[in-house]
């Protein structure tokens, strides 16, 4: 009896640390509704600039709920009595590991931004009526603030970052259409790019969460000794 009580005792205290994370991870897909709900309507050069950034941005949420749903598939497995036997120790371990597994993958989506963000500033510099300084750059760029910022980590950072950027405006001249079409080529170019940067990171963080899944079985619950 006090055997039984002490795995469910196990099992609660699991799955209140799977809620708290998974409580988490929601403040992380805050911030591409933060993104929506500030995209403005277009009256001029910079707005559509800051809003064309808000598009390559916005690509990266669903990857993003994948990555939250993948680990939840993972964390829900912690919850069983069978993977408690072990005791708390083995399932912490699973647990740190997929925190951590997660937020390397943040950091590879940020790297994945940082790109993007150079692509469209190099594309900005191409045009020669513009004259675009990174430094005038910065006062609107949105992608920016992903630099040096986990979005797995600290949302909440990211998300006033990025509300501090959204304010700054800046008269930028009115392009011809040639370079507006090309511009707008150029970002088809740069989400693309994001997607297949992502889908990357995305796979290597699958593959690590579904070997973690084995050790969950494996270890945790002990399936590798019973074969034995």
């Amino acid at each position: 009896m006090k055997t039984l009580v002490s795995l469910s005792l196990l099992v609660l205290i699991s799955l209140l640390a799977s809620s708290f994370v998974l409580a988490e991870r929601d403040e992380s897909l805050q911030v591409f509704t933060q993104l929506k709900r500030s995209k403005k309507i277009l009256s001029g050069f910079s707005d559509y600039l800051a809003t064309a950034q808000s598009d390559v941005i916005l690509t990266e949420e669903s990857y993003i709920q994948t990555a939250i749903n993948d680990e939840s598939a993972l964390l829900n497995q912690l919850s069983g009595s069978d993977v408690q036997v072990s005791g708390p120790q083995c399932v912490q371990f699973i647990r740190q590991s997929a925190n951590i597994l997660m937020s390397l993958t943040g950091i590879a989506y940020a790297n994945c931004l940082n790109d993007a963000d150079d692509q469209v500033f190099s594309k900005l510099s191409q045009i020669d009526n513009l004259q675009l300084s990174r430094e005038q750059y910065e006062q609107f760029n949105l992608l920016g603030a992903f630099r040096g910022e986990n979005i797995f980590v600290d949302p909440a950072k990211l998300r006033n970052k990025l509300s501090e950027r959204s304010k700054g405006g800046l008269n930028l001249p009115t392009l011809s259409f040639e370079n507006m079409d090309a511009l707008q080529a150029g970002f088809n170019e740069i989400k693309t790019s994001v997607r297949s940067c992502m889908t990357a990171a995305q796979g290597r963080l699958s593959d690590s969460l579904k070997f973690a899944a084995l050790q969950v079985r494996s270890i945790c619950a002990g399936e590798a000794s019973k074969q034995i």
